[in-house]
Protein backbone atom coordinates (compact mmCIF):
# COMPACT_ATOMS: atom_id res chain seq x y z
CA UNK A 1 0.00 0.00 0.00
CA UNK A 2 1.14 3.51 -0.65
CA UNK A 3 2.18 5.16 2.61
CA UNK A 4 2.40 8.61 1.06
CA UNK A 5 -1.37 8.78 0.59
CA UNK A 6 -2.22 7.35 4.00
CA UNK A 7 -2.64 9.33 7.16
CA UNK A 8 -1.26 7.54 10.19
CA UNK A 9 -4.04 6.43 12.53
CA UNK A 10 -3.32 7.55 16.08
CA UNK A 11 -1.83 4.82 18.23
CA UNK A 12 -0.02 6.14 21.32
CA UNK A 13 3.58 4.94 21.32
CA UNK A 14 6.01 4.54 24.18
CA UNK A 15 9.81 4.41 23.96
CA UNK A 16 11.37 0.99 24.60
CA UNK A 17 14.83 -0.11 25.67
CA UNK A 18 16.13 -1.80 22.55
CA UNK A 19 19.06 -1.26 20.21
CA UNK A 20 16.79 -1.89 17.20
CA UNK A 21 13.37 -0.58 18.25
CA UNK A 22 12.62 2.99 19.26
CA UNK A 23 8.95 2.92 20.26
CA UNK A 24 6.00 0.56 20.33
CA UNK A 25 2.26 1.10 20.50
CA UNK A 26 -0.74 -1.21 20.43
CA UNK A 27 -4.43 -0.81 19.69
CA UNK A 28 -6.16 -3.84 21.24
CA UNK A 29 -9.55 -3.06 19.68
CA UNK A 30 -8.15 -3.15 16.14
CA UNK A 31 -5.33 -5.58 17.04
CA UNK A 32 -2.74 -3.32 15.44
CA UNK A 33 0.87 -3.17 16.62
CA UNK A 34 2.75 0.06 15.81
CA UNK A 35 6.56 -0.05 15.65
CA UNK A 36 9.12 2.70 15.09
CA UNK A 37 12.72 1.63 14.77
CA UNK A 38 15.57 3.25 16.68
CA UNK A 39 16.93 4.78 13.49
CA UNK A 40 14.14 6.40 11.53
CA UNK A 41 10.82 8.14 11.73
CA UNK A 42 8.74 5.64 9.74
CA UNK A 43 6.03 3.87 11.74
CA UNK A 44 5.00 0.36 10.75
CA UNK A 45 1.52 -0.98 11.59
CA UNK A 46 1.16 -4.76 11.83
CA UNK A 47 -2.46 -5.92 11.60
CA UNK A 48 -3.86 -9.00 13.31
CA UNK A 49 -1.56 -8.96 16.33
CA UNK A 50 -3.42 -10.76 19.10
CA UNK A 51 -3.20 -9.34 22.64
CA UNK A 52 -1.27 -12.44 23.75
CA UNK A 53 1.41 -11.87 21.09
CA UNK A 54 1.68 -8.21 22.10
CA UNK A 55 2.06 -9.20 25.77
CA UNK A 56 4.80 -11.71 24.88
CA UNK A 57 6.55 -9.04 22.79
CA UNK A 58 6.52 -6.52 25.63
CA UNK A 59 7.83 -9.12 28.09
CA UNK A 60 10.54 -10.49 25.80
CA UNK A 61 14.09 -10.55 27.11
CA UNK A 62 15.22 -9.18 23.73
CA UNK A 63 12.55 -7.22 21.90
CA UNK A 64 14.70 -7.07 18.75
CA UNK A 65 15.09 -10.86 18.59
CA UNK A 66 11.38 -11.40 19.34
CA UNK A 67 10.45 -8.91 16.60
CA UNK A 68 12.71 -10.62 14.07
CA UNK A 69 11.40 -14.10 14.90
CA UNK A 70 7.68 -13.49 15.45
CA UNK A 71 6.56 -10.17 13.89
CA UNK A 72 8.87 -9.07 11.08
CA UNK A 73 7.32 -11.45 8.52
CA UNK A 74 3.75 -10.26 9.13
CA UNK A 75 1.99 -7.94 6.64
CA UNK A 76 2.42 -4.26 7.48
CA UNK A 77 1.56 -0.75 6.38
CA UNK A 78 4.19 2.01 6.43
CA UNK A 79 3.44 5.54 7.58
CA UNK A 80 5.97 8.30 7.08
CA UNK A 81 6.06 10.68 10.01
CA UNK A 82 7.66 14.05 10.44
CA UNK A 83 11.11 13.77 11.98
CA UNK A 84 11.36 14.80 15.59
CA UNK A 85 12.89 18.22 16.11
CA UNK A 86 15.83 18.34 18.47
CA UNK A 87 15.09 20.76 21.28
CA UNK A 88 18.05 22.96 22.16
CA UNK A 89 18.44 24.33 25.68
CA UNK A 90 17.28 27.89 26.27
CA UNK A 91 19.93 30.51 25.73
CA UNK A 92 20.77 31.94 29.14
CA UNK A 93 23.46 34.38 28.06
CA UNK A 94 22.73 38.07 28.49
CA UNK A 95 21.32 39.56 25.31
CA UNK A 96 20.90 36.15 23.72
CA UNK A 97 24.33 36.17 22.04
CA UNK A 98 26.84 33.39 22.51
Amino acid sequence: MSAAAKKQPGIPMAPVKSAQLGAIGYDPERQVLAVRFARGATVYHYDGVKPELHAEFMAAKSMGVFFAQRIKGMPFTKFETAPEVERLPADDTEGGAL
